[in-house]
């Protein structure tokens, strides 16, 4: 048991309570399970959930703003979304079950860092920001740089996700895919591609510590693409025993094929 709990209704609230060794709490979807099993430790925990400025979904500009603590289930049923950001509605409906949509969030999910999670490659493909605040005041991260390695952010110990900033793809073509060895379970592999029209970028996730990322021109060559996802989950293998980097690799060029074409096939949104 932690040795507090603390629910603030507030941001500064919330902020004078991250001294460094407080434990976030936002769905409890990864970090429960792991205190449950003895794995970490928690002094004190800091709930998120009482905090209605984390909450929400809004246009910002030409982007989709998402409180930290806007739910996989809201997220995937969420208008504004389906027009701006649809991959991101198709990522979040197939997260986990029920429970987990209904709970997990978008902020616990970036928080935690696998690499390989949905939002993980789908927020990489659409070039999103991550807006983290702490005591010493906030900023903004690019997402693609804030995902460090497997279960490594750059989140400091005193700071906590605000809100995650994705560009409108309005106009533009996307596609996630994911594959797991079992329906509900973490995806084994992710991929996403975003095709705007003057440019794109594709991400794969699962085969490597971070996402695979490939920079696309207004026109590319698929197989040139291709080779560039095996070349890069060749210099950085990850695996383990039931998905070896091998097969990890197999997979990663296999599900980018996939993506692309249907990005290609799509039609604008």
């Amino acid at each position: 048991m932690p040795a507090s709990f603390a629910a603030p209704r507030t941001l500064p609230e919330l902020l004078t309570e991250l001294d460094g060794e407080a434990t976030i709490l936002a769905g409890g979807m990864t970090i429960m399970p792991l205190l449950n099993r003895g794995i970490g430790r928690a002094g004190k925990i800091v709930s998120l959930s009482g905090i209605p400025a984390l909450r929400g979904i809004a246009r910002s500009g030409d982007s989709v703003r998402f409180g930290a603590m806007a739910t996989h289930s809201e997220i995937a049923s969420d208008p504004i979304v389906a027009e701006h950001v649809p991959i991101l509605a198709t990522a979040a409906a197939g997260i986990g079950d029920v429970q987990v949509r209904n709970r997990g969030t978008i902020g616990g999910v970036a928080a935690y860092g696998n690499a390989g999670a949905d939002y993980v490659t789908a927020l990489t493909a659409l070039g999103a920001r991550v807006v983290v605040a702490s005591r010493r005041g906030s900023r903004e991260v690019a997402f693609d740089r804030f995902v460090l390695g497997l279960r490594r952010t750059d989140l400091a110990r005193d700071e906590v996700i605000v809100a995650v900033e994705v560009p409108s793809t309005s106009g533009g073509r996307t596609a996630f895919e994911r594959y797991f060895r079992v329906q509900g379970a973490a995806p084994t592999i992710t991929a996403a591609a975003v095709l705007m029209p003057d440019r794109g970028r594709l991400a794969v996730g699962g085969a490597t510590p971070t996402p695979v990322i490939v920079e696309l021109g207004r026109e590319f060559d698929l197989a040139a693409t291709l080779d560039a996802v095996d070349e890069a989950c060749a210099g950085r293998p990850f695996g383990d025993a039931h998905n070896p980097a091998p097969y990890r690799r197999a997979m990663a060029r296999n599900f980018a094929a996939r993506v692309l074409r249907h990005a290609r096939e799509e039609q604008p949104c």
